[in-house]
Parts: C-alpha cells; structure tokens; sequence
C-alpha cells in the first residue's frame, strides 16, 4: 500500500465526524493514500475515478471538499472543476487540484477554473490535509 510508504500523518487530536471529502484520482493507489489521510483527520472519504462520477457524487453528497486530478480517463479535471464551480449547487465547495502538471500555462487553467488551491504531485500529505482543512474552513466562514 502506498500509505505504508509515506511518513506518518499527525492524527487530529478531536476524532469527530467532519464531513466527507470527494476524492477523484485515475490512480487507485494515490486515491487509497488520501482516503486513509483523510480519514486520520475524521472526514470520511469519498472516492471515485472518473470526472463524470465526480460531478455526480458532489451534486448527490455535498462534500466538504474535493480533491481532484487534472487527468481523468473520461474527462479533463479542470472541466469538473469549472462545471462544479459554476453549479449554483456545487459552487461553495472548494475544490483543491492535485497534479503533477505544473507549467505557467497549467496553472492559470487552474485559477480559471475555479479550484480553491492547488498542490504540485508528488506532495506531502501533511501538506495537502493542511490546505485541506484551511479551504474547510474558510469555505464555512463564508
């Protein structure tokens, strides 16, 4: 398991219910690693491989936020990310891209499409369930 590989997440102190977090990644390991860090951190994971389903499951579940990936094998990340943004349903949801594409041209797609944050694969889980719960909550305090 690729969550055995990557050092030990700090555990939230408070394990209470904090919501469900979508997930959507091609790449079951890498969906299997942020499903057990979120899950460390009280949010249960919501997981999936495809753009479609995503759109899907958000609109259905409302998460707390989404991690997603800007390759999919049946559509681009970014366009779940502009049709989730533009959802009068989906739209408070921040979305955080996770990608291993990272040239200025990727970027400003990525602003454009309206994710939240942005986190440059391969990262540091700490890293990604910080941005993950600063985007939580500022989304709340809107």
């Amino acid at each position: 398991m690729i969550a055995d590989a990557i050092p030990e997440l700090e555990q939230c102190a408070e394990m209470e219910y904090r919501g469900e977090v979508l997930i959507c990644d091609d790449e079951p390991d890498i969906c299997e690693a942020l499903a057990h860090f979120v899950q460390k951190r009280g949010f249960d994971p919501i997981v999936t491989h495809k753009g479609g389903e995503c759109v899907r499951l958000a609109l259905k579940q409302r998460p707390a936020a989404i991690l997603l990936d800007v390759n999919l094998p049946d559509v681009c990340g970014l366009d779940v990310c502009s049709q989730l943004a533009d959802d009068d349903e989906t739209s408070e949801i921040p979305i955080i891209i996770l990608s291993a594409n990272g040239n200025e041209g990727t970027i400003r797609d990525i602003r454009r499409s309206g994710a939240r944050f942005y986190v440059r694969k391969p990262y540091d889980p700490n890293t990604v369930m910080t941005i993950l719960e600063q985007a939580i909550q500022d989304s709340q305090s809107w």
